[in-house]
């Protein structure tokens, strides 16, 4: 009987080392007042812990096509490496003055990528040194639970592991959101945004 106890504690333990939950939203915002820019402009959401997580072992890539860093934004995790790669003919100078990460890449032409570790959460604005007219944007979120919302303002994070956490909301000169939620072990839980009712300031 002991043993089977012990074989009880133990499956118990793998179950709730497994439970996840499900969250699913629906952002509004204000109008900006530019025709088609409240719709189209990049927001997103994601979660943030006092527990630790695995980073993901993707390497994103952060490209210079056409003297435009594709993608314009790029969603990583506190932790992982991004390899700035140059596709054009022309050399580039990829630098950063942002607190949230600061380096230069110095000059390189094709096929001479580089590679730059983003340690904490936080906004880094991307230029070039050689056009002053590229500009990239990487958002480092700090856990790797979070989406990109949809014109609609629909989100949805799944597969999250139980427990409190803090979601916050960002997109560029609007305002950011944050709201503490309990995410089930099972099911999913809903989560309401409105941009014009809270204000917090989560990136610098």
């Amino acid at each position: 009987m002991k043993h089977l106890g012990l074989v009880l504690v133990c499956v118990l333990l793998l179950a709730q080392g497994v439970a996840a939950g499900t969250i699913d939203g629906k952002a509004s915002w204000a109008s900006t007042g530019k025709r088609g820019q409240s719709q189209t402009q990049p927001r997103v959401v994601w979660l943030d812990s006092a527990r630790r997580f695995s980073v993901p072992k993707k390497i994103p890539t952060l490209a210079q096509r056409r003297s435009q860093f594709v993608p314009p934004l790029l969603i990583v995790v506190a932790g992982q490496t991004v390899q700035m790669v140059n596709e054009d003919q022309i050399a580039h100078g990829v630098y950063s003055e942002s607190s949230a990460k600061k380096f230069n890449l110095g000059y390189y032409a094709q096929g001479m990528p580089r590679s730059v570790t983003f340690d904490r959460p936080g906004l880094v604005d991307v230029r070039c040194q050689l056009h002053s007219g590229m500009r990239g944007t990487i958002l480092i979120v700090p856990t790797p639970y979070y989406a990109a919302v949809e014109t609609n303002g629909s989100f949805h994070i799944g597969n999250i592991p139980t427990g409190k956490y803090t979601l916050d909301f960002w997109s560029e000169g609007e305002l950011s959101v944050s709201k503490e939620i309990w995410v089930p072990a099972t099911g999913h839980v809903f989560v309401d945004i409105n941009t014009t009712v809270q204000r917090t300031g989560p990136l610098k």
